[in-house]
């Protein structure tokens, strides 16, 4: 137990530590940045430099061989052309004197003997005549290889050098070893200030992105912190502020999103505004009867005779307050998921016939044609008898009441996919597209042009939806011009018992 408390503690040190080194979304996205930045640049500076030390040797190393090669051509030239030998060791000691001037280089001839017969000037130790022991190296040379060597004859240098040893031919045979000692510290010279010229542009790049990281860190968190202030402000009720929204990104999509949520909001509280007002009239209204009725009752107003009957207006109006109050309650279960379903299988055709049936006075005053189209092939469906019969109650009161006189309505069933799919329609004003998505909020109540009935709570559609979405169903509606405005769900069919 207190080893977990300890770990808990510690993990708990971690977070706070974490939101303290980064306490806004601005300076992790910094942070990430330049980290990243850091890294890169770092990596690109090492490889480049190696990279270019390794290029810059290779390139020292060929314009030796190149001076070499020139040097060697000289030799070539005493047997071929028969030049004289003063001519020909002028002309190589002017070639050696200018390579060693540029390259600071130490060039040293060894013969067959392996003693060295020439060195350049640059050379502070006595070379000539001197036998050099590393037979190996010398050996390759003479047997007509170009050798290239880092850090070696260290016994002859006081600093590393980078040679390069180079057979000489006379008269067709290789006579002499040519080898060219260039100082590496020179080298290394070069590319430490070919180094240090990288570090002076890494930095330049370094600042210029660091301030381009702020900038566009800065400009990614500004819609941000502005979408959180007013996110804020229509939290606490203030669903008229929107957001100014620039660009196309994900930013701004949420930004939209986010102005979509509130003006939704605020139409949502403008509906419960009227709902308010509706509910508040509809109580009212019974209140006020049964108020005056009592009161009439009690002061000795109504005879004893009719007491009965106003008696009864009182109970009738009380139970339409009950029924009122019934619904809202009702519809908050089946918002909260909390009400039972309780599936059994039964005969939509026939619960559908005896719902209609209730509605033939209606009809007969109206003169309402009705339309019936039932599925023939096993008509059974699966889910809560009661809820199933509140659906198509709830859409044929909805379709007698905004049908007009002389009008029809339309009923069909029919199997789609192992779904019975149920239609009620009914001739009429037609629903506009925004009162198609509006319908189906709790306090919504349709434009009184549609109809002239004004009476109830605008809930019958929305318990409608609720209970098709607990079935986990689907209902839709479609209105369009000279088109009957139908009502059309799905619920999942059984077979007969």
């Amino acid at each position: 137990m207190e080893h977990k408390n300890r770990l808990g503690s510690r993990l708990q040190i971690r977070k706070i530590k974490k939101e303290l080194v980064f306490p806004t979304l601005f300076s992790r996205l910094v942070t990430v940045y330049i980290s990243i930045l850091m890294m890169t640049l770092v990596f690109l500076f090492v490889v480049f430099t190696n990279a270019f030390q390794s290029y810059f040797v290779a390139y020292t190393q060929d314009i030796m061989i190149k001076q070499a090669d020139n040097i060697a051509k000289e030799y070539y030239k005493v047997g071929i052309y028969g030049r004289s030998t003063k001519d020909t060791l002028e002309k190589i000691l002017f070639r050696i004197q200018v390579m060693d001037s540029y390259l600071q280089s130490t060039t040293w001839l060894i013969d067959r003997s392996n003693t060295i017969v020439v060195v350049s000037e640059n050379s502070n130790v006595p070379f000539v005549d001197k036998t050099i022991p590393d037979a190996a190296v010398i050996k390759k040379v003479f047997d007509g290889n170009i050798v290239k060597i880092e850090d070696g004859f260290k016994e002859y240098f006081s600093t590393p050098v980078l040679t390069i040893g180079y057979p000489v031919e006379v008269l067709g045979q290789i006579q002499y070893a040519l080898f060219i000692h260039t100082p590496m510290p020179l080298i290394l010279q070069t590319i430490d200030e070919v180094r240090n010229i990288i570090l002076k542009v890494v930095s330049i790049t370094a600042t210029l992105a660091l301030i381009w990281i702020y900038i566009i860190s800065k400009q990614m968190t500004k819609p941000l912190k502005e979408m959180n202030t007013v996110a804020k402000q229509i939290a606490s009720g203030q669903f008229d502020k929107r957001l100014e929204v620039t660009g196309q990104d994900e930013i701004a999509e949420l930004g939209l999103s986010l102005n979509h949520m509130a003006t939704e909001l605020d139409k949502i509280e403008e509906s419960r505004r009227k709902f308010i007002a509706n509910v508040s009239h509809d109580l009212r209204s019974p209140l006020t009867s049964i108020q005056g009725f009592v009161t009439a009752l009690l002061d000795g107003t109504i005879p004893k005779d009719n007491q009965e009957k106003y008696l009864n207006i009182v109970l009738g109006e009380s139970q339409r307050m009950i029924t009122m109050t019934n619904t809202i309650l009702e519809l908050s279960k089946m918002e909260e998921g909390s009400t039972p379903i309780q599936k059994v299988t039964f005969n939509i055709t026939t619960m559908i016939k005896g719902i209609l049936a209730t509605f033939e006075p209606i009809a007969k005053q109206k003169n309402v044609y009705i339309e019936s189209i039932f599925e023939e092939d096993e008509p059974y469906v699966m889910a809560d008898i009661d809820m199933i019969a509140r659906v198509i109650q709830n859409l044929l009161d909805n379709a007698f009441k905004f049908v007009d006189d002389n009008g029809i309505i339309k009923i069909t069933t029919s199997l789609k996919n192992n779904k019975m799919v149920i239609g009620i329609g009914n001739s009429g004003e037609p629903i506009t597209e925004q009162e198609q998505k509006d319908i189906w909020n709790r306090f919504y109540k349709g434009d009184a042009s549609r109809g002239k009935y004004k009476k109830g709570l605008g809930l019958g559609l929305v318990i409608v939806k609720e209970i098709i979405k607990l079935h986990d169903e689907t209902i839709e509606v479609s209105s369009n011009a000279d088109e009957l405005v139908t009502f059309t769900f799905t619920i999942s069919t059984s077979k007969k018992l």
